[in-house]
C-alpha cells in the first residue's frame, strides 16, 4: 500500500521505521490502569479491616502466580570495601547503589532496595501477585519435619567433628605452653637482676682501687698524673 507525503509524492509503507500497534499498547494501558485502580481499592479495605471484594482477574493479571518465599540470600554487603568507577551514561546499570536487573532501576540505599524488591510493582514485573497461597494443616506438619530433620543433621556433624579427648589435650598443651612462657620470663628477669648487681659491685671495686692507688702515690710523694694546681 502507498501513501501520500505532504508534497504530494508517493511513501512505501515498508519504511525502516517500526510499525507500532496502537489499539494492543492502549488495551494493555487500559488493563494496567484498572489492575492498579483494584489493587488500590483492596488496599484500602484491608486498612479498613474489610475483605477485598470478589472480582474475576482480567488482562495479565489472570496467569499471575502467587507470592513466593525468596530462596537466595540478597548481598547487601557485596559491595562493602571496594571501589566503582561511575560512568557518566544516563543508563541504570552503570550508576552508583543498588541495581535490580529486573525493573532496570538503580537505588541508593540498602533499605529503599529492599523495599522495591518486596513491592508490588517488583512483584508484577515477575508476574507475580501479592497474594500468598493458603497452607494446609499437612504442609505445616511437612515443614516443621523438615526444619526438625535439618536440625539434626547439624547436630550429628557437629557431635561428629567434637571430640572430647582432643579438646582435652589441647586444653593440656595450652597450659604447658604458658607453664613454659612463665618459666622463661622468670629465668630471664632474674638473670637480669643478677646481671644489675654484678655491675654495681664491679663499679664499687674500681671506685676503692682507684683510691687506694692515689694514696700510695701521695705517701710516695708522687702527685697523680694531671694539671698542677697553681699556689
Amino acid at each position: 500500500m502507498e501513501k501520500q507525503n505532504a508534497y504530494g509524492k508517493t511513501k512505501k509503507s515498508d519504511s525502516f521505521r517500526r510499525n507500532w500497534d496502537a489499539a494492543a499498547y492502549e488495551k494493555k494501558a487500559r488493563d494496567r490502569e484498572e489492575q492498579l485502580r483494584v489493587e488500590e481499592e483492596d488496599e484500602q479495605r484491608r486498612r479498613k479491616g474489610l475483605k477485598p471484594l470478589a472480582r474475576q482477574p482480567t488482562g495479565a493479571g489472570k496467569h499471575r502466580e502467587l507470592l513466593q518465599a525468596r530462596k537466595q540470600a540478597v548481598n547487601l554487603e557485596g559491595m562493602v570495601g571496594k571501589v566503582q568507577v561511575v560512568q557518566t551514561s544516563s543508563a541504570a546499570s552503570g550508576q552508583p547503589g543498588f541495581y535490580c536487573s529486573v525493573c532496570d532501576v538503580t537505588v541508593k540505599d540498602s533499605l529503599t532496595y529492599l523495599d522495591h524488591i518486596n513491592g508490588k510493582n517488583h512483584q508484577r514485573m515477575l508476574n507475580r501477585g501479592m497474594k500468598v497461597a493458603s497452607e494446609t494443616v499437612e504442609d505445616v506438619l511437612a515443614k516443621l519435619e523438615s526444619l526438625r530433620r535439618i536440625r539434626r543433621q547439624r547436630l550429628e556433624q557437629s557431635s561428629a567433628e567434637y571430640d572430647f579427648h582432643e579438646q582435652v589435650k589441647r586444653q593440656e598443651l595450652l597450659k604447658e605452653e604458658k607453664r613454659q612462657r612463665r618459666k622463661r620470663a622468670q629465668i630471664q628477669r632474674k638473670k637480669n637482676r643478677q646481671g644489675k648487681g654484678s655491675g654495681q659491685g664491679a663499679d664499687a671495686e674500681a671506685g676503692s682501687s682507684s683510691a687506694h692507688s692515689d694514696d700510695m702515690l701521695a705517701t710516695m710523694g708522687f702527685s697523680s698524673f694531671g694539671a698542677s694546681k697553681e699556689t
